[in-house]
């Protein structure tokens, strides 16, 4: 047994503008799921996520709950290692993804910059520093 894995799931208003934010921009690959489904699977190297479509999947109050929160702010981001950090940024920031905080070395020995996603999700990419 392999242990404790963690998939975080993104929780989004429509899932073809979301899948074609993670997928085409971002560069994941869509491992289950599509455009018309409620709930996705992607990947990115070894980062797996969920992207899922606020809906009826749920009890009715947990459901509630995941509509009243969609969108509202959150100083979380999700933290995934880019090897390609500078291609990564490059093509993104030519693309217009929103730049949350640009990339930059940091006090603790990474390299990282923060995007939005089109739901206002923060994801942020990082490498060592000594891995530039």
């Amino acid at each position: 047994m392999s242990g404790w894995g963690v998939t975080p799931t993104i929780r989004v208003g429509e899932m073809a503008p979301a899948l074609a934010f993670y997928v085409d921009r971002l560069g994941f690959t869509l491992e289950r799921g599509g455009p018309t489904d409620d709930n996705s699977a992607i990947a990115r190297g070894d980062a797996r996520l969920m992207i899922e479509v606020a809906g009826d999947l749920y009890s009715p109050g947990y459901n509630e709950a995941i509509r009243r929160r969609l969108g509202t702010p959150s100083a979380m981001a999700l933290y995934m290692e880019a090897p390609d950090l500078d291609a990564l940024y490059a093509r993104l920031e030519a693309a217009g993804v929103e730049i949350v905080d640009p990339l930059a070395d940091r006090p603790w020995g990474q390299q990282e910059f923060t995007v939005a996603d089109p739901d206002g999700n923060w994801l942020t990419f990082w490498r060592s520093s000594n891995a530039g």
